[in-house]
């Protein structure tokens, strides 16, 4: 198969032996859920150019806003659905992208207040122009790492660092991130 169904075979692969992993692991912390957005520094590159995008919120989806919500499948596997959108309008012109995404991750020691973790994703991304102009899609593959600290019960700090690569008509684009994420925990 071409790119996209390796891709795909290594992220469902990676994810169920994250899923695996996570039912064996020692923690006895309960698990949770977690609400939240990110900070950060996104860069873009493609033949041999670049652009860089710093936000509040930011550090998403091809550096799109983005919200995330943590579904913990056990106290050590997080399952991650996230979304995207952003509206800019001038000169007649809107321009309107919309992102998902899908992030398994795993943390190392999900009983202590800090952990680092690992992560696999796959995202989709539509970019239209509005009025019947051209739209462009395409879906990415990528992987990250991170620290998540939690404050108390209501409250978790992360700090991470990921790469995704775009196919389709996003082929080439390199997604580079930076981010610093504060969530809300119930």
């Amino acid at each position: 198969g071409g790119p996209m169904q390796i891709g795909m075979r290594f992220l469902c692969g990676v994810g169920a032996l994250l899923l695996a992993g996570g039912g064996q692991a020692a923690a006895q912390a309960k698990p949770t859920a977690e609400i939240g957005t990110s900070l950060g520094v996104t860069v873009l590159s493609a033949s041999g150019g670049s652009a860089t995008h710093i936000g509040i919120p930011g550090d998403g989806i091809q550096a799109s806003p983005t919200i995330y919500l943590s579904l913990f499948a056990s106290p050590a596997v997080m399952v991650e659905p996230q979304l995207a959108f952003t509206s800019l309008s001038g000169g007649g012109v809107t321009l309107t992208s919309i992102g998902i995404a899908l992030q398994v991750g795993y943390l190392f020691s999900p009983s202590q207040p800090g952990s680092g973790y690992l992560t696999a994703n796959g995202a989709f991304q539509t970019v239209s122009t509005g009025g019947g102009g051209p739209s462009i899609n395409g879906p990415g593959l990528g992987a990250g790492l991170g620290y998540r600290f939690k404050v108390k019960n209501s409250l978790a700090i992360r700090a991470d660092a990921r790469y995704r690569r775009w196919f389709s008509d996003f082929d080439g684009l390199n997604e580079f991130g930076f981010g610093l994420g504060l969530g809300a925990t119930f």
